[in-house]
């Protein structure tokens, strides 16, 4: 509080310098109640002195709906994960997680020497298999001839029984020998199968298109067979799953629209539609499943974090106030309400549907009035305010009052409507919401402040915290405040008027 009055010092000197005669109006208003001030506490001080800083928000109309709302986490609509299908070291990795795949793709290659030298062995016995075989059945159609000839010598009696059971056993061992030449071609094939399966599972493909959402091995690594390597989900679009209570089943049906809001991207919201509705319900908690389709958008992911909204109910044409407005005071709601002396009236209100920070107002506010809406603690009935913001976009700006100086003149010269008219030397609370409606670009006393005075008043006032939050508020609104000095000099100006009267009340 020290550091304060001492910085206030220059700041005030600064202004008297710039406008004495202002400045003597401003203090003779001050010190010399008027007749309704005398006996009261406070009297003297100018009602700019006494006045409480808010911020208001005026009432208007505005569409909002009730709302079934809860929890959710975007899911993929198909999730797969891929094996290593051999013991191998892996030798080069052809994607990353993110990357779009289609079914097929190549995603890693496992080393393959040790399995391209068991494919080309395989071949050959293959090969050689085959060339037995044929030579197993030339040796078959010779002993076949030689069984036919001996047959006929036999039956002629040309040679001897023991002759010609010889042919007939040699015919019967190459008949099994070139059995024995079709296994082992069948055995080299299969070899040759195995070898070439084996060949194939060097290269991981990915068996979907989707997306990579996980990759668990690294180049070099040596993976076993069945061990996990990377993980691909089907998307867009995305699900998302609620369960609702029991009761809330007969306000929903599929192709329903509903509105979901993630953490990453709170401002926006993302169109869903209900895909399915669990047909049973849980007897342990009393809800149902229901799924939505998000609508295909890049910006969402499997695994974020959001709520889903289901308008149940809307009313196009309510009266919408933010929630912080309203006081909640012995189970009644109320809000304080800006007159237009600008002076707080407390009212208790009747709710209606709510909707995250904005609430409406069935009873007791109507549209166009102003409420305020931060500020209001130290506030009651009757309490004069001074609005330094608005919430959201300030409402049009009304016409400035504009205060004419007048010739003094006695009693008897005012006529009966000039007797109930306070004196014109008075700065009478009119007056003084006129010149806050109405700063203008001049300084106390009519004189123009030079833009470097400006900047030294406007240095000094941003050490205050306040000025410097309204000030970035306004800049917010407003860029050019930081170039335009006319912007700047009738901010200063307003602040300057505000600091005045903190000042007189340290």
């Amino acid at each position: 509080m020290r550091y304060w009055r001492i910085l206030m010092v220059p700041i005030v000197l600064l202004w008297a310098v710039l406008g004495s005669c202002s400045s003597s109006e401003v203090t003779q208003t001050g010190s010399n109640p008027g007749p309704g001030d005398r006996g009261r506490p406070g009297g003297g001080r100018t009602v700019e002195s006494r006045a409480i800083s808010i911020r208001a928000y005026r009432a208007k109309r505005e569409p909002i709906s009730t709302y079934i709302v809860s929890n959710t986490t975007l899911e993929a609509i198909r999730k797969v994960t891929v094996y290593a299908r051999l013991n191998a070291i892996i030798e080069e990795i052809m994607v990353e997680e993110g990357a779009f795949v289609g079914e097929g793709d190549v995603l890693l290659r496992l080393e393959d020497r040790e399995v391209r030298n068991e494919y080309e062995q395989a071949s050959i016995a293959v090969d050689e298999a085959v060339l037995g075989l044929r030579q197993g059945e030339v040796q078959v159609q010779l002993s076949a001839a030689d069984y036919e000839r001996s047959l006929d010598l036999f039956e002629q009696r040309l040679i001897s029984k023991q002759e010609f059971d010889q042919v007939t056993l040699t015919n019967r061992i190459d008949g099994l020998a070139l059995e024995t030449a079709h296994q082992r071609l069948e055995a080299a094939r299969a070899r040759l199968r195995a070898a070439s399966i084996q060949l194939e599972y060097t290269e991981i493909p990915s068996p979907i298109d989707g997306v990579i959402t996980e990759r668990l091995v690294e180049v070099g690594d040596r993976v076993n067979g069945n061990e996990e390597v990377f993980s691909v989900s089907e998307f867009p679009p995305l699900w998302a799953r609620i369960f609702v209570p029991e009761r809330n089943l007969p306000q929903l049906k599929v192709a329903q629209k509903a509105q979901v809001r993630v953490d990453t991207f709170p401002d926006q919201d993302f169109e869903a539609t209900i895909k399915l509705i669990n047909p049973t319900v849980d007897a342990t908690s009393g809800t149902v499943k229901v799924t939505f389709e998000m609508e295909r958008t890049d910006r969402l992911r499997p695994g974020m974090f959001g709520t889903v909204y289901i308008a149940t109910e809307t009313r196009p044409d309510a009266i919408v106030i933010p929630k912080k407005a309203v006081l909640r005071e012995r189970d009644e709601n109320r809000v304080f309400v800006i007159t237009a002396e600008n002076l707080v009236e407390k009212r208790e209100v009747v709710l209606g549907f709510s909707e995250e920070d904005r609430v409406e107002i069935l009873e007791g506010i109507q549209e166009g009035e102003d409420i305020v809406t931060v500020g209001y603690e130290g506030l009651a009935d009757g309490y004069a305010v001074n609005i330094i913001s608005w919430e959201g976009a300030p409402p049009p700006e009304e016409p400035s009052v504009s205060v004419a100086s007048e010739p003094a003149s006695s009693p008897e010269e005012r006529g009966p409507a000039d007797r109930l008219s306070p004196p014109q030397g008075r700065d009478t609370p009119a007056r003084q919401q006129a010149r806050r409606r109405s700063p203008g670009s001049r300084g106390p006393g009519g004189q123009t402040m030079p833009p470097e005075m400006v900047d030294r008043m406007m240095d000094r006032l941003m050490q205050n915290p306040e000025v410097k939050e309204e000030y970035e508020a306004r800049l917010a609104r407003d860029p050019e405040l930081a170039t335009d000095s006319e912007k700047k000099r009738i901010f200063t100006q307003e602040m300057m008027r505000q600091f005045r009267g903190d000042f007189r009340r340290q």
